[in-house]
């Protein structure tokens, strides 16, 4: 039987009405249905997990402290929405005394900038909590105002799961008991929630940075295993116990004292592979001699290339393969490839910062929107359009530094006109200070000082009858 369909209609009217769920399978708060291994989908777990290879290996830690480290460089500014209206610059005033930005020394417990070190830290795994602790103080012009006073950082292991009545929106966050402590339900609208790839109601995000690098970093610990039993068995002698019985007979030893001769034999070469002792003792009739220990057979370059691939994979899962150019065994050190990727990986960047900036920003909602909250307490409902904005710069390429080396270029080809202004760029650039007064020239002195001879003059006399 074929299933009918609605008969289409124009919308005169908006539906309000959501008739589509988000799709995301939830088990009392746990998601499923992407994995199965729950120490994937078990957001404490994964903390854990994502904690030990943070501490672990060196080239997961590298690169995300170098993302971390590019973040962290980024200036940060509340802007008004509109420049015009006292009212807008009010609200960017109050969030920039708020935040310490703009020149403000701030209301905050904690710097802008000491808060971004951990709330940055939600790239490893894939989400971070952080509670909105409010207090009461007089801004600077005497007005008793409602103030943020840190964003109260809540570790991903401490959360148990994320409470959602409909199992579509997000209403809060339930942390585990510690120390014999058992926090209350945090709620969706006192508090941010940093998330990397969230879709549907996965609140928990896609896993993070550290997700793809997972199996690259257990693949290079078992290989680092096996490369270093390998090193034990080729380079180490291994003690074989002999006996000689002739020898033994000779001397009058029974069964019994061979057989203990043999078993302190044993216990030495037990304590000499244990490395808890560093000699042998040996007699007439028992002797040690040396099995194996030669390197000729033993052939390290494959784990070692294992762990090179796996190293190169996770300096890619973070855009970060400039990383790996130059070293040994790498394909190229190629300056121009070294660029291109260094420019891929300062846009991922420059978008993590805008993320976190949209979740601050904006009229309050389920786990963001802190700043449309605070003008809400202090100064009563707000239109949206009328917010500040929280800003950021520094992360974004210097387009005056891409093109320096084209400038002489440039000039050469009458394209562009070395003056005053462009000097004092420079020199801001590379931080020679400021153009002095006695050295500013105009175009004409310029041009003769690059120019020499006929063409010198000919560009004299021509910009001279030109200007009349």
């Amino acid at each position: 039987m074929k299933r009918r369909l609605s008969k289409h209609y124009e919308a005169h009217n908006p539906s309000f009405l959501a008739r589509g769920i988000t799709g995301t399978q939830l088990n009392g708060g746990y998601i499923s249905g992407y994995e199965q291994n729950p120490s994937f989908t078990d957001p404490a777990r994964w903390a854990e997990t994502c904690l030990e290879m943070y501490r672990t290996d060196p080239v997961v830690r590298r690169s995300f402290n170098i993302l971390k480290q590019t973040l962290l460089s980024a200036k940060w500014r509340w802007e008004a929405a509109d420049d015009s209206s006292e009212a807008c610059l009010e609200y960017a005033r109050y969030a920039n005394e708020c935040w310490g930005l703009d020149g403000y020394v701030g209301q905050m417990a904690l710097s802008w900038e000491s808060q971004l070190a951990y709330l940055f830290e939600y790239l490893k795994n894939g989400f971070r909590v952080a509670e909105e602790i409010y207090k009461l103080e007089r801004d600077e012009n005497g007005s008793m105002k409602v103030w943020l006073d840190h964003y109260a950082d809540r570790e991903p292991t401490s959360i148990y799961k994320f409470i959602s009545l409909d199992d579509q929106s997000l209403d809060g966050v339930q942390q585990w008991g510690v120390n014999g402590l058992h926090p209350a339900p945090i709620p969706a609208n006192k508090m941010i929630l940093l998330t990397l790839g969230q879709t549907g109601s996965n609140f928990a995000g896609d896993g993070g940075f550290f997700r793809p690098c997972h199996f690259y970093y257990r693949s290079k610990q078992r290989a680092l295993s096996l490369l270093m039993i390998g090193i034990e068995r080729f380079t180490s002698p291994t003690p074989v116990v002999k006996v000689d019985r002739s020898v033994a007979e000779s001397l009058g030893m029974t069964d019994e004292d061979i057989n203990a001769a043999v078993d302190e034999a044993e216990s030495q070469a037990a304590a000499y592979t244990s490395h808890e002792a560093a000699y042998l003792v040996t007699s007439p009739a028992v002797s040690f001699e040396a099995y194996g220990g030669t390197a000729s057979n033993f052939n390290p370059d494959m784990a070692l290339s294992v762990v090179r691939e796996a190293d190169q994979q996770i300096s890619t899962a973070f855009l970060a393969q400039m990383l790996e150019l130059g070293r040994v065994g790498s394909d190229t050190g190629s300056r121009a490839v070294g660029e291109v990727h260094m420019s891929l990986f300062r846009r991922s960047a420059l978008n993590i910062a805008d993320y976190v900036a949209s979740v601050v920003s904006g009229k309050d909602r389920r786990g963001a929107g802190t700043i449309g909250r605070l003008i809400k307490f202090n100064y009563g409902d707000v239109s949206p359009s009328k917010l500040p904005r929280l800003v950021h710069t520094g992360l974004d390429v210097d387009a005056l530094a891409e093109s320096l080396a084209s400038l002489p270029l440039l000039v050469q080809s009458s394209l562009l006109t070395p003056d005053n202004e462009l000097e004092r760029l420079i020199r801001a650039r590379v931080g020679a200070g400021d153009l002095p007064e006695e050295a500013e020239r105009t175009a004409v002195d310029r041009s003769l000082s690059q120019n020499s001879g006929g063409s010198a003059l000919s560009e004299y006399i021509r910009r001279r009858v030109n200007n009349g």
